[in-house]
């Protein structure tokens, strides 16, 4: 019990001898803060890349008294500060969704108030319309033209590649230009010969991504010049200087810019110099032909394999006909056309369903001027291929073309528009279906360069050598007129080397 009691002695000391209470003798001073409320006409907002948006915010002042002008100002965009001032003037160089953050800071109290969210989705004015390849000044560089539905008027862009890839020159001696669907973004391939060759671009950025001689599994073979190439679903050709035919496979939804090429030529019975790989809508059929002048015959490339989520490609002589519908006499085989040269070869309404497609060749005697049109039928079902002859006549624009010719076969409207005359200034078109005389469509002052038509095949753009380029209406109701409907005319490029539509179906 003497312990205890001392407990309670002990405690009942310490607490008389605490103070009745504690008194805080700390120095503080708060300052009262402004606050304002931040937040944006709407939560999302769109913009074009390589072109200036500007980003303002709806400011409610507690104090009415109080402007931006009291405040210092903070801009994020994906966390990095981008701008100080209270009106945010911000430019991507790529397609993106951005994360924009806004604070003010009161400057007497040093307080920070934030905004609500806002999302900048950032698009590419280079994913639709036509790209232009062209030559000024002995380097390749790049154009595109657009259509803004907003304004109703068409946008021209010209000296892209320099611009977006930190001055470097894109090349020299252009050839051709295919744009095609990687996962999540588009390819643009610019096939040239001189400088860095071959390289595959960001279609919406156009910032480099690969070159093609570094784009082979092991390494590159001795010619990678391309004169041209087909994109297609499950596999790509390469065509070279020398007629060889290099391909790469892959399966569904590759990681972009990753696909290697093989480095050893694709080949079939007695070999093959492929001079001609035709511009087919290659999203729209597995299928496509080619001229194969070491046995002057035309080839047909079969990607309808037995797996669809692997990479498959074969190349192969046309079948014979059915022996209910056989060659008619006066038609040339074209698996070996004899002393038949060829002179163009194209397709035409490709199925979506992938099961067939139309070709046509125009071939002509050595020596004689006379160019005759020969047709045929190509389908695909359950991978057993068929082929059907249709139909052989004179070409009525054989007077009329030269060697520096340019052909382009309308895909669903059975016409062939082609450039002539003495200078090759000249361009016509000619109605397979009729046969009927071919039509001057209009001339020019300088030479046909290169042509491509829209998806839907109702427009056509034509380049020049002198750097123009023209968009035309060639709907059925145009092609009445007493005149071409000019949509569009870009001028002061170089000579142009070719021109592709943007996210077409078109490789």
């Amino acid at each position: 019990m003497k312990v205890r009691s001392s407990v309670y002695a002990v405690a009942a000391t310490l607490l008389i001898s605490l103070p009745g209470c504690i008194k805080d003798r700390g120095n503080y001073s708060y300052k009262d803060g402004s606050p304002v409320t931040i937040r944006f006409q709407a939560p999302n907002m769109d913009a074009l890349i390589d072109m200036p948006v500007t980003i303002d915010a709806i400011r409610v002042y507690s104090d009415p008294s109080k402007t931006a002008a009291d405040y210092n100002h903070e801009w994020y965009v994906s966390d990095q500060l981008v701008g100080t001032d209270s009106i945010l003037v911000f430019t991507a160089a790529a397609p993106a969704t951005l994360p924009v953050n806004y604070c003010m800071v009161d400057k007497t109290t040093k307080v920070k108030y934030f905004s609500s969210n806002l999302m900048l989705k950032m698009a590419s004015p280079y994913q639709n319309g036509y790209g232009i390849l062209y030559e000024k000044d002995g380097e390749s560089e790049l154009a595109h033209i657009r259509y803004d539905a907003t304004q109703k008027l068409y946008v021209d862009d010209r000296d892209i590649y320099k611009r977006k890839n930190n001055g470097e020159s894109l090349g020299s001696k252009p050839i051709k230009l295919k744009n095609y669907p990687v996962t999540g973004v588009w390819s643009l391939v610019v096939m040239q010969q001189g400088g860095q060759g071959t390289v595959e671009l960001d279609s919406y950025s156009l910032q480099k991504r690969l070159r093609l001689k570094d784009a082979f599994a092991g390494s590159a073979p001795a010619n990678t010049d391309a004169v041209n190439m087909g994109f297609y679903p499950n596999a790509h050709l390469l065509v070279n200087t020398n007629g060889e035919v290099y391909p790469r496979l892959f399966s569904n939804s590759p990681v972009p810019f990753s696909m290697p090429w093989l480095n050893f030529p694709m080949t079939t019975l007695h070999g093959m110099k492929i001079t001609d790989l035709w511009n087919s809508h290659s999203m729209a059929t597995l299928m496509n032909f080619m001229y194969d002048s070491l046995n002057n015959r035309i080839l047909f490339l079969s990607l309808n394999g037995l797996h669809s989520t692997g990479g498959y490609v074969v190349i192969d002589t046309l079948p014979n006909p059915a022996a209910a519908t056989p060659y008619p006499a006066d038609h040339v085989n074209f698996n070996h056309m004899g002393d038949w040269q060829y002179v163009w070869g194209g397709s035409f309404n490709e199925s979506g369903s992938s099961l067939s497609s139309d070709g046509v060749v125009l071939m002509r005697k050595p020596g004689e001027t006379q160019i005759y049109m020969q047709s045929f039928t190509m389908r695909n079902v359950n991978r057993v291929m068929s082929f059907s002859p249709k139909a052989r006549k004179p070409f009525t624009g054989s007077s009329l073309v030269n060697s520096e010719s340019k052909y382009i076969g309308i895909k669903s409207r059975n016409f062939i528009f082609f450039s002539g005359g003495a200078g090759n200034t000249d361009l016509y078109y000619y109605d397979m279906i009729t046969g009927s005389a071919a039509k001057l469509f209009t001339s020019y002052g300088s030479k046909i360069t290169a042509m491509c038509q829209s998806d839907n095949s109702l427009e056509l753009a034509v380049g020049l050598e002198d750097g123009t380029v023209m968009l035309y209406n060639i709907s059925d109701a145009s092609l009445t007129l007493p005149a071409p409907v000019e949509l569009h005319r870009m001028t002061g490029l170089g000579r142009i080397a070719d021109i592709t539509v943007k996210s077409g179906i078109m490789r």
